[in-house]
Parts: structure tokens; C-alpha cells; sequence
């Protein structure tokens, strides 16, 4: 296990450093853009950050499993895949600005929407996976860290109130940059344009296309809200729902990264040491209750407080939505151990199925409550999704591996 942990203990470094930068980031946009241009710019970084999956593809996850194999392979995987990638993103930015000028929106918010698609390159030539399946996670803490500082020192420079919001993107764009400049020269990154290998991309594709659609629907109910909440509330409410979103969603990450570290073990014990399995996702299960009671007090009892002390009382309409959301964060802890397992052991496709029926649930709900109830209505909604999930994977677990019997 010295490796396993070694590996969580910077993934986990990574997360919360960068997690640091990144929320002062948030807080001082937050205060000196104030709510109203601070929705603008969520609104449209919301939409982006949906259209990463249509760029990613679950080729990352894949690169990491083939890269972990041989890591002579490196070089070709990169140049295959980001190569792939740019072709993509440049396809969705440009069918991202023709469906946004289009739109009746502000003329601001539509060049906020275009400056942010930006981010859909940085998204394509970041490389961060190929050292995940190195195992170099010191790689991956640099990345996390450096990206978001850099981020965060230009904006103290370029940003100083509302009147600034159309450099806010720019500023996250140009402060992604280096880190990934820096990568793709130390893989030897070659760029493929005109000669690439579709044949090899097909064959990515075929094994990363489910994992991809799981993350798909999941995006679907841990943030398109956000988007449709802009349908029908003002730019300040959605401002207020970004700040309850991204306190659930940091501590929500923390997790995933712990399942990201547990999931080789669990896919190379399943077969040979089920009773190792069932250790390893019994720990799993106890980190999380830790984390759980870490979190639910505090977040819970002093959400306004925390709130108010972080980007200001001008956003304390949304210590209720937070409240509710810490609620559903609980159901997501309770889940990711057993799903988690249930991709290791080879039945994604059964979470597929869960990750799409939640989705649809949260979709349908939001449209449902958001024109009445607003935020609280999104955060109920998500709270439901997230119950569904919760049960659907512990049927399905009980039914595809608690039954099994030790060899």
C-alpha cells in the first residue's frame, strides 16, 4: 500500500494547495466584480466547464490505463490524443461563439461566453494524465498548484472591479499557459493535425466511451444547474448558487481523488483477493464517514457565518441552498465507495445507467422547481439526484459483488 498512499498523499497535497489558490481566486472575484458580473462570469464558465467532457471524451482516463502499462508509450499517446483533442476543442469553440452570438443575452455576457470557450484549449493541451499513469503525482501537484497561483497573481494585477470582467477570462487563460507549454515539451509532444492516426483514435475511443458518458451525466447533475438556473433567475442568484457549489463541489473533489488513488487496487484484487477488495472499499467507506462528520457540522451550523466571512454578506442568500447541498454532499460520500468499486470490478456500465437516470431526474426537477424556487429549488433538486444515485448503487453492489463469496 506505500505507493497507493504515497500516491493519494500528493494527489490529496494537489487538491487542497490548489484548492487554496483556486477559492481565493473565487473570493476575489466574488468581492471586486460583485454579484452581478460575478454571475455573468460563472454563468459562462458553467457552459464551458459542461463542454470539457465533449473535448476529454474519456481519453484521459484511458491514456492513464495504457500510459501505466508502458510508460515508453508516452510520447505517442500524447501526440495522438492531445493532437485529437485540439481538433475537437477547435471544432466546439467555434460552434460554442456562432450558438452564443445567436442567443438574445447582453452583449457583455456573450463576450464573456466567447473569451471563456478559450478554456476548452487549455482543457485539450493540458497532460496532467500522463504523469497520473507514471505515477508521478509530484507532476500533477506542480500543475494544480502552479496553474491556479498563477491565475490567481494575475488577477490581483488585472482586475480591480466589474468594469474589468472582460479580462477575468482572459486572465484564467493566459494563467493556464505556462504549466502546459512547460509539460508538453518535456513529453515531446509533436503535434498531429494532418497526419493523425484515426484508426488508433477509434480505437481509444471504443474502450473510454462509457467511462466518458458516466462523466457526461454526472456533470449533468453536479452543475448544469448552474446553466439553467440562468434560464430564469438574475445574474446576482446565480452568483450566489456558484458560491454554494463550489464549497460542496472542493469537498466533493477531495473524494474523488481518494477514489482515483484506490481504483487500481481495487481492479487488480477483485479477481485475484475479493476479501482485499471488500477491505479496501471497507476503508474507503470509513474515510468517508470521517470526512462526513468533518464536514456536515460546520457547513451545516455556520454556512452564513462562513459565507459572510469568505466572499461577503452580499452572497448570504445562499447559506440555505449550502445547507441542502452539504446534505446531498453526504449521499455523495456514502456512494463513491461502492461505485467506485463496481468500475474497478468491470460493471460501468451499471453506473452508466444510474449516472443517467440521476441526471435525467435532476434535469427534469430543475425545470420543474427553478422558475418558483430558484436556487433552493436547484439544490433540492440536486439533493434528490443524489439520493436516487445513492440507492441505485447500492442495489446494483449488492447484487454484483456483496453477494459473491470468497474463492
Amino acid at each position: 500500500m506505500e505507493r497507493l498512499e504515497k500516491n493519494f498523499l500528493w494527489l490529496s497535497a494537489a487538491n487542497i494547495v490548489g484548492s487554496f489558490f483556486a477559492a481565493a481566486l473565487v473570493i476575489y472575484l466574488a468581492r471586486v466584480l460583485e454579484a452581478e458580473y460575478f454571475g455573468y462570469f460563472s454563468y459562462a464558465t458553467a457552459f464551458v466547464f459542461y463542454l470539457f467532457n465533449f473535448v476529454d471524451l474519456g481519453l484521459t482516463t484511458y491514456g492513464i490505463r495504457e500510459v501505466a502499462k508502458d510508460h515508453s508509450t508516452a510520447g505517442e499517446y500524447v501526440s495522438n490524443i492531445v493532437s485529437f483533442k485540439l481538433m475537437v476543442a477547435g471544432i466546439l469553440f467555434v460552434l460554442f461563439l456562432v450558438l452564443s452570438l445567436l442567443t438574445a443575452q447582453p452583449l457583455v455576457l456573450k463576450l464573456i461566453m466567447a473569451e471563456a470557450a478559450l478554456m476548452l484549449f487549455a482543457s485539450a493541451l493540458a497532460t496532467e494524465w500522463v504523469f497520473q499513469g507514471m505515477e508521478k503525482m509530484y507532476m500533477v501537484f506542480i500543475s494544480f498548484t502552479v496553474t491556479p497561483f498563477l491565475q490567481l497573481v494575475l488577477s490581483l494585477f488585472f482586475i480591480k472591479g466589474p468594469q474589468d470582467i472582460l479580462r477575468v477570462p482572459l486572465v484564467t487563460f493566459l494563467g493556464s499557459l505556462p504549466i502546459v507549454i512547460i509539460f508538453l515539451r518535456h513529453l515531446r509532444f509533436r503535434f498531429r493535425m494532418s497526419n493523425i492516426d484515426l484508426n488508433k483514435i477509434k480505437l481509444y475511443l471504443s474502450s473510454s466511451i462509457v467511462i466518458w458518458a458516466i462523466s457526461v451525466f454526472a456533470q449533468a447533475y453536479n452543475g448544469l444547474d448552474i446553466v439553467i438556473l440562468g434560464f430564469f433567475r438574475a445574474p446576482a442568484e446565480i452568483g450566489s448558487f456558484t458560491v454554494a457549489r463550489r464549497i460542496t463541489g472542493g469537498i466533493a473533489i477531495l473524494m474523488i481523488l481518494l477514489a482515483n488513488a484506490l481504483l487500481p487496487r481495487l481492479s487488480c484484487t477483485f479477481t485475484s483477493d475479493i476479501a482485499q477488495f471488500r477491505r479496501a472499499t471497507a476503508k474507503f467507506l470509513r474515510i468517508s464517514i470521517f470526512m462526513i462528520i468533518l464536514v456536515f457540522v460546520p457547513l451545516v451550523l455556520f454556512s452564513g457565518q462562513i459565507i459572510s466571512l469568505t466572499v461577503g454578506s452580499e452572497y448570504l442568500s445562499a447559506s440555505v441552498p449550502l445547507k441542502i447541498m452539504t446534505c446531498a454532499l453526504v449521499l455523495v460520500m456514502f456512494n463513491l465507495p461502492f461505485s467506485t468499486g463496481l468500475i474497478a470490478a468491470c460493471y460501468e456500465k451499471d453506473v452508466l445507467k444510474q449516472a443517467f437516470a440521476s441526471a435525467s431526474l435532476s434535469v427534469i426537477l430543475n425545470f420543474i422547481l427553478m422558475p418558483k424556487y430558484g436556487m433552493i429549488g436547484a439544490s433540492v433538486s440536486f439533493f434528490m439526484a443524489e439520493s436516487l444515485a445513492l440507492i441505485w448503487i447500492l442495489v446494483i453492489y449488492h447484487k454484483r459483488i456483496r453477494l459473491l463469496r470468497p474463492a
